[in-house]
């Protein structure tokens, strides 16, 4: 009897380290969701700043002798402001690699383009750097690092002609202006803080977005290891049901024959072998029971209409009521599968136990309201609102909760009871 228990005990060990291993591997995609939110939201802000430093040194810094300050370079400087604006909305964190290529492209393109007649937003191409490493792979930011860098130095060499040859047209201008020491001191002044400002915001926001990744990564790992402890808890109540379910029934009655064998045996020893045998066999039975459930949970085509044929031959083979078995499942997902497999085995348990019933009707089938189960048998009946001391009700309740469904459960004294049990499809 010891060493039946004990491979029992090994048994079920088993199946918690599996589904065990199945929590710890838990997905941590909401995380991860708030951690991009966050690193979204901060680079969003950096470019604002960044957009709206530009806006301001670019008002501040016009005047005749200015090339900023014709007409094509202003339309092109007002449009490019409100291009990267646009595409700071955008930032494709979560969308599909093309999407981010498509975004990171675009965005070095729209700052390089205008360069190439002078409209010169450098920093937000750095930014537009930063952005591609929490996009894009590690080679294909190297790549656009250095393809942006040739362009760049391209888009400069068309430029650099166009501006001088403004400044030699307005040669005369140019050196009033730098006669005006006040008036170069202003405005190498606006540019020095300009430069500062854009410079510090990038940095200090951009150190602001490492933090944050860091502070959301922290928190994942702690929340993940709430959900560790969690899926203990789960486990301990998972276990319950799974003894419950499978081996209550049959060790109670293997403890009974084991009993009455150790009475009879020198009173009537061939009772007392006949009661042997019959411990032998439920033996047998809880062993096949837990190679049963190890199978159900780590086959990942479980075949329910199968297992429901068997375990029917299991139960008929030494029980006095008929099953009527008409189980039309589709292949279903393997936790779905299992679960129902054990509404249906913890069913037949409580029939055997307490019912008394000559026919049970187990049907299984899927429409358009998803997954039907249906459990007719015509016993005794019992009072559904009675408070039940057994897990047997409240484990299928459990099961059906796990899986997202409905369980109702009607039954009337001596004339039977019916379970119905609802699972979206």
């Amino acid at each position: 009897m010891t060493i039946v228990m004990l491979k029992i005990y090994l048994a079920i060990y088993d199946i918690d380290k599996i589904i065990y291993l199945t929590y710890k591997n838990f997905d941590v995609m909401h995380f991860n969701s708030t951690a991009s939110s966050s690193i979204r939201r901060a680079i969003r802000y950096v470019e604002w700043l960044i957009l709206i430093v530009y806006l301001l040194l670019f008002l501040l810094s016009r005047n005749r002798t200015n090339y900023q300050n014709l007409p094509i370079p202003t339309y092109v400087t007002f449009t490019q402001l409100t291009v990267l604006t646009g595409l700071s909305f955008i930032y494709p964190i979560n969308r599909p690699i093309l999407q981010k290529r498509a975004y990171i492209i675009l965005e070095i393109f729209a700052v390089i383009i205008p360069k190439a007649i002078g409209v010169d937003f450098e920093l937000i191409l750095f930014l537009t750097l930063a952005k591609s490493c929490f996009l894009l792979k590690r080679q294909e930011v190297i790549l656009i690092t250095v393809f942006s860098g040739i362009a760049w130095a391209i888009a400069t060499a068309f430029s650099v002609p166009i501006i001088l040859e403004f400044n030699r047209a307005n040669l005369t201008p140019l050196i009033a202006e730098l006669n005006n020491t006040s008036f170069i001191t202003r405005r190498v002044v606006i540019g020095e803080i300009g430069n500062y400002l854009t410079a510090s915001v990038f940095v200090l926001l951009l150190g602001f977005v490492v933090v944050a990744e860091q502070k959301s990564r922290q928190k994942a790992e702690a929340l993940t290891q709430q959900v560790e402890s969690l899926a203990a808890s789960l486990e301990r109540s998972r276990i319950a049901r799974e003894i419950h379910d499978s081996l209550g029934h049959s060790l109670t009655t293997l403890d009974i024959q084991l009993e009455l064998a150790q009475r009879l045996y020198e009173k009537d020893s061939q009772k007392a072998v006949n009661s042997l045998n019959i411990a032998k066999d439920l033996s047998s039975e809880c062993l096949t029971k837990v190679r049963n459930s190890v199978q159900s949970i780590r086959q990942m085509n479980f075949n329910l209409n199968q297992a429901l044929a068997t375990l029917v031959e299991q139960v008929e083979r030494n029980q006095s009521f008929v099953i009527d078995l008409n189980s039309e499942f589709p292949q279903l997902p393997s936790q779905t599968s299992h679960q129902l497999y054990c509404i249906v085995q913890e069913a037949v348990t409580n029939i055997q136990k307490h019912a008394r019933a000559k026919v049970v009707n187990i049907k299984g089938y899927q429409n358009i309201e998803g997954i039907i189960l249906e459990i007719v048998d015509d016993g005794r009946g019992f009072e559904v609102n009675a408070h039940h001391t057994g897990f047997g009700l409240r484990g299928m309740q459990e099961r059906v909760q796990i899986l997202g469904g409905e369980i109702q459960v009607k039954s009337t004294f001596n004339e039977g009871t019916q379970i119905r049990v609802w699972i979206p499809a």
